[in-house]
C-alpha cells in the first residue's frame, strides 16, 4: 500500500487503547434570526443551554436521532434535514467519560408547538443570534463536553453565517 494509505497510518498512529465512540447530533432550528435552545439543569444546579439533539441510539443514523431528540427535547416535529458540519475527535481525555465523538449539526425545516417532554429539559427558548454566545457556559465540571469550549465553535460560526463542514477535536 502506498504512502498514506490505512497501513502507513496505522504503523504511525497510536493504536495502543480504544475509546468508546459517542455519536451525536443536534440541530440549528432558526426563526427570525434567533436560535432555538434549550434549558437544562446541570448537577450543580446552573442552567445549561444547549442545542436541541442528543446521542444516537445503536444502528440509529445520526438524522434519524437528531429528529427523535429534537421531538422529546422541543416537541416540534423535524422534516427535510440538511447536513451542516461534523465534529470528530477524542474528547474529555483523562477523563471518566474520554471517547472518540462523531457529532454533527444540521439544520431542519420545523412545525408543532413547544411542548418538551424531556425530563431533563427545563425550558426551550429562541435566543437573538446575537445573544447565543453569551448563553455558552465554559468551565468545570471537565467530564462534561457540553462545556467544552470546541464544541460550540460550530454554533458561534453558523449564527456568524460563516459554518465549516468539518471540525477536528
Amino acid at each position: 500500500m502506498r504512502k498514506g494509505g490505512l497501513r502507513y497510518a496505522a504503523r504511525h498512529m497510536n493504536l495502543s487503547r480504544t475509546l468508546p465512540i459517542k455519536r451525536a447530533a443536534h440541530v440549528y432550528l432558526v426563526r427570525d434570526r434567533h436560535l432555538l435552545l434549550v434549558e437544562e439543569r446541570m448537577d450543580d444546579g446552573s442552567i445549561f443551554y444547549g442545542l436541541p439533539g442528543g446521542k444516537a441510539n445503536p444502528g440509529e443514523t445520526l438524522a434519524d436521532a437528531a429528529a427523535r431528540q429534537v421531538l422529546v427535547e422541543t416537541g416540534l416535529t423535524v422534516s427535510n434535514l440538511q447536513f451542516v458540519s461534523l465534529l470528530e475527535g477524542e474528547l474529555l481525555t483523562g477523563t471518566r467519560n474520554e471517547c472518540y465523538a462523531n457529532f454533527a449539526r444540521f439544520t431542519a425545516q420545523f412545525h408543532g408547538e413547544l411542548d418538551p417532554t424531556d425530563p431533563e429539559v427545563v425550558g426551550v427558548k429562541w435566543v437573538p443570534f446575537e445573544q447565543t454566545e453569551g448563553l455558552m457556559r465554559y468551565g468545570p465540571p471537565p467530564e462534561c463536553e457540553e462545556r467544552n469550549p470546541l464544541i460550540w465553535l460550530p454554533t458561534r460560526d453558523f449564527v456568524a453565517g460563516t459554518p465549516r463542514a468539518y471540525y477536528p477535536i
